[in-house]
């Protein structure tokens, strides 16, 4: 169940979008050299992949009079290059619509990724360009299935996936305690910056059971920053706490984030539980409760999901789940998806 890429849409014109040939010269130009005689590759090692992400969606609201379509949420087509024992670069092209200009209903190329990596094994490595942030990634890794919703701080915009700027990253202790530090434009990775603010991000997570092979306690503490850019207007401030539990046959992730800014707090809880059976299939039940404004009434929602899931190859899956958002004040909303990866 477990995906890798993901993404946060965001912007309107700003984005800076490629053109579709770039896309093609990226995969018709792609290379892998074979190993030399001490059974290590020759450098550069380039790899190539792609992934999609899609689903069918059927509104079981009476008033929705039967809605229902077939959607392309996501694609991407990457490049990764290891071009010496310490430097690599990523490319990594996301199509998608703008989830957030409702007039604008076209499909966009633009940049998820694009830096270059100086790294040291495992202990340090520092990326510079439109890199990754340091918490929904790192939750996506644990828990997966992006493919089916996105990171509760994800979807509630507390979060980005990605921004351009610089990172450093690493573990110590065999695991035992991972860390990711960066400053950012603090815009996401898919709009120019537009004042002189910065946005600083700290994680640290801790897992007691790193030596496991079949066990894993992940217990993560996340904060940013966003300095205001220009005078007067109010510093924004992210706080997540969470913690990932990994026992033979069962996966599960809870998060509690919250955002602060100008006197406004917003947050909420996520809990994910992921029983499987390795070559069979598993289940995804899943419950969000979020607060748009802690100080006021009536804006608080809640969203229940729950399916059954299948992967047929490590990065090809299907799942068919049942989601209803339920909102303080007005109606709620449910129905049905059958979603779906698909890459290489």
């Amino acid at each position: 169940m477990v995906s890798e890429d993901e993404a946060a849409l965001g912007g309107a014109d700003t984005h800076p979008e490629l053109p579709v040939s770039l896309l093609l010269a990226l995969a018709l130009s792609t290379s892998v050299h074979a190993a030399d005689g001490d059974s290590k590759p020759a450098l550069p090692v380039v790899t190539v992949n792609a992934l999609v992400y899609a689903h069918y969606g059927y509104t079981l609201d009476v008033a929705a009079d039967h809605a229902n379509s077939f959607e392309l949420d996501r694609a991407y087509l990457g490049a990764h290059s290891q071009v010496s024992e310490h430097l690599s670069v990523k490319v990594l092209l996301d199509a998608g619509r703008l989830d957030d200009v409702a007039a604008d209903t076209r499909y966009r190329i633009f940049l998820k990724n694009a830096w270059l990596e100086a790294a040291s094994g495992k202990v340090i490595k520092a990326r510079f360009g439109v890199v990754d942030t340091g918490y929904v990634p790192y939750a996506e890794s644990f828990i997966g299935g992006r493919y089916i919703s996105k990171m509760f701080a994800d979807e509630q915009k507390l979060q980005t996936t990605a921004d351009i700027g610089v990172n450093a990253q690493g573990e110590v202790g065999g695991g035992l305690v991972s860390w990711h530090g960066a400053l950012l434009n603090g815009e996401g990775f898919s709009k120019p910056e537009i004042d002189a603010g910065k946005t600083g991000t700290a994680r640290v997570s801790v897992d007691p059971l790193s030596k496991s092979t079949t066990l894993a306690l992940p217990i993560t503490g996340y904060v940013s920053y966003s300095l205001p850019g220009t005078e007067g207007a109010d510093g924004v401030t992210v706080a997540v706490g969470a913690i990932g539990v990994k026992v033979p046959y069962v996966r599960a992730w809870a998060e509690y984030a919250a955002k602060m800014t100008g006197g406004v707090s917003s947050g909420g809880l996520s809990v994910t539980v992921s029983p499987s059976v390795p070559e069979v299939g598993g289940l995804v039940l899943r419950v969000d409760r979020f607060d748009a404004d802690s100080s006021a009434s009536g804006d608080s929602s809640m969203k229940i999901l729950a399916g059954v899931h299948h992967d047929f190859l490590p990065k090809v899956s299907a799942a068919l789940a049942y989601q209803r958002i339920q909102p303080e004040v007005g109606d709620e909303t449910h129905g049905v998806m059958l979603s779906m990866q698909a890459g290489f």
